[in-house]
């Protein structure tokens, strides 16, 4: 099936009226979860009176979730506007303001969880040369540079239409990052698993052997319940993209 074929038969196709009224309510709900939770996020690491969660991982964090409270600011309202538009028959959003808000700040969000993944990998891996590898400054330019990618990698839509950059999307923004990212998981939890049954055969035989040990042992658990509710959260984002890329790879083959 072409994409030609495809965009010529949607032409003056609506869909109906209860669908619309559906996405609208689902729209406008996450936009009263989003903005909520992601500005309590980001309250608390700026407002931290002791600087405790200004590092490295955290500003990484706060990305994410500025990133994801631009969703519920911005892409959730215009999609709630534009689906009511819909089932109200008036024409009151260009559906490529919807498109292209969805595109830059799904992109931004992926590879915002894909730069909390290179933060858990080198922390796991090269624990002793973390500080030097990543900095908040480094973290602020991986920002910037997420943020360009994200949107100059999302003008290609104008270029191709929605039906084809879909497909891009998908393959690139979502399946590879996905591919990416399960690898270096996997990469991180083998080392941790090495590492701590390394620690738990040692048995020193001084006191303080013993303590600087444990110390190791517990670091290394606390890196491991990080990495996996990341993980759990890379599913979960993953799975949520997973029925719209199914569709995304019907209407183009």
């Amino acid at each position: 099936m072409s994409n030609d074929s495809v965009s010529g038969s949607c032409v003056g196709v609506s869909a109906p009226r209860y669908l619309s009224i559906l996405t609208t309510t689902v729209s406008l709900g996450l936009t009263l979860v989003t903005v909520p939770g992601n500005s309590l996020i980001c309250y608390a690491i700026l407002k931290d009176p002791f600087h405790e969660l200004r590092t490295p991982f955290t500003f990484l964090i706060l990305s994410l979730a500025m990133t994801d409270l631009l969703v519920g600011i911005l892409m959730d309202p215009i999609s709630t506007v534009f689906h009511l538009s819909e089932a109200l028959k008036i024409d009151l959003v260009d559906i490529r303001v919807l498109h292209i808000s969805y595109f830059i700040l799904s992109t931004a969000s992926i590879l915002s969880l894909g730069a909390l993944t290179i933060d858990r990998y080198v922390a796991v891996i090269y624990p002793l040369k973390y500080k030097s590898y990543l900095s908040t400054k480094k973290c602020i330019y991986l920002s910037l540079v997420i943020w360009l990618v994200s949107i100059g990698l999302s003008m290609v839509y104008f270029k191709f239409g929605y039906i084809f950059y879909s497909l891009i999307f998908a393959s690139t923004a979502v399946l590879l990052t996905f591919l990416v990212l399960l690898f270096v998981y996997v990469s991180i939890f083998n080392r941790l698993r090495k590492q701590v049954r390394s620690l738990s055969r040692q048995r020193a035989s001084s006191t303080q052997a013993n303590r600087v040990n444990k110390k190791k042992i517990s670091s290394l658990k606390w890196e491991a319940k990080v990495t996996k509710a990341l993980v759990l959260v890379l599913l979960a984002y993953i799975l949520c993209f997973a029925p719209a890329c199914i569709i995304i790879y019907v209407l183009n083959f």
